[in-house]
């Protein structure tokens, strides 16, 4: 059952980001504008197709014609709110993972510096066990000369 719901999630929010990625896009806002304002126009320039029920269905159809254009575009303002959470959403999954990513990384970058930490204080104790045995040396031939 759960592997149905998160195939079902997982398509959901496939279209969810397609569509809101769609709905952001400037073709899609000129088309809008462009309907709206062509249908303002013809409310006001052709008012015998709205009240005579000739360019669109009775119920749709009366005098004051920008009854159903405002029941329209509220529905349309319900789902572009619906559409801009979506893509909040998709901006912050991709946050998330950019975060992790980021954890990741330097979790990586500490665990090379603690090896190169480690590779250095070997370097140093064998330099220092050098220079003792240098100047034990050094000691021994000044004691012969």
């Amino acid at each position: 059952m759960k592997k149905i719901a998160d195939g079902l999630n997982k398509r959901f929010l496939k279209l969810a980001d397609a569509v809101s990625f769609g709905m952001g896009t400037p073709t899609n806002i000129l088309f809008w504008v462009l309907a709206v304002g062509v249908w303002f126009l013809l409310g006001i320039t052709q008012k015998d197709l709205f009240t005579k029920g000739k360019f669109l269905p009775d119920w749709f159809t009366s005098n004051a014609w920008n009854f159903p254009l405002n029941t329209i575009t509220t529905l349309a303002e319900l789902y572009i709110g619906f559409l801009v959470a979506a893509a909040t959403n998709r901006a912050e999954r991709e946050l998330r993972n950019i975060i992790e990513q980021i954890k990741y990384t330097i979790n990586k970058v500490e665990k090379i510096n603690t090896s190169q930490n480690k590779i250095l204080d070997l370097l140093i104790k064998y330099q220092e066990k050098e220079i003792r045995e240098e100047k034990k040396i050094y000691t021994e031939v000044k004691k012969t000369s």
